[in-house]
């Protein structure tokens, strides 16, 4: 009989787990040693959270062809940039982890289901993750003039992240392959694992 505890499963289980792991406040903080734009540029790509609904928004995507550019530049861009610069005035003090989880899970689901959403779903699913990313990155602390070229880097880095994963998958997806639409599926269905994992610990520590 075959084990289920193979040395590859547990070797991959190693990073879900380190993602699963609770993570401080996700409002942006000072990286030694970058310059701000650069700090906000990569702010995204080190928040968890935020990562995993980038790479769910980009697989469903470049998944289904062919490449719908328009929709988050129509979209994503514009409501994170607003969601963004709403948070200078600190209306919204925090976003609830729950809830960015329960976004990327949603959004990974919609990749392993290979689902092909209505236009008007897809740009719903889009401007929610782009709010809720943006309204998680405020600035902690700093001169107005820090704290809009840290925004600005953040902005810059969510657009040109999301449309840069949807194209390099939709390459992919060209060649119509079977196991390339197989490999995308099980990516989104790792983001639905991922997510169900931080989204246990979220509510744990609630």
């Amino acid at each position: 009989m075959r084990q289920t505890g193979s040395p590859a499963r547990r070797t991959l289980a190693v990073p879900l787990v380190l993602l699963a792991l609770p993570t401080q406040a996700q409002a942006h903080m000072t990286a030694p040693g970058m310059g701000d734009f650069i700090s906000g540029l990569l702010h995204p790509w080190m928040t968890p959270t935020h990562l995993l609904i980038l790479l769910a928004l980009g697989l469903w995507l470049g998944q289904h062809l062919p490449l719908r550019v328009g929709l988050p530049l129509q979209v994503f861009v514009p409501v994170s940039a607003v969601a963004l610069a709403l948070t200078t005035t600190h209306w919204i003090a925090v976003v609830p982890p729950p809830l960015i989880i329960a976004i990327a899970l949603a959004a990974g689901a919609v990749v392993a289901l290979e689902a092909r959403l209505p236009t008007f779903a897809g740009a719903l699913l889009l401007a929610v993750a782009a709010g809720a990313i943006g309204s998680d990155s405020g600035v902690e602390t700093g001169t107005p003039f820090t704290v809009a070229k840290t925004l600005l880097g953040t902005w810059v880095g969510l657009g040109i992240g999301l449309i840069n994963i949807g194209y390099y998958v939709s390459l992919a997806a060209e060649r119509k392959k079977k196991w390339i639409s197989i490999g995308i599926r099980v990516a989104g269905s790792w983001i639905v694992a991922i997510a169900l994992l931080m989204l246990a610990f979220s509510l744990r520590r609630a």
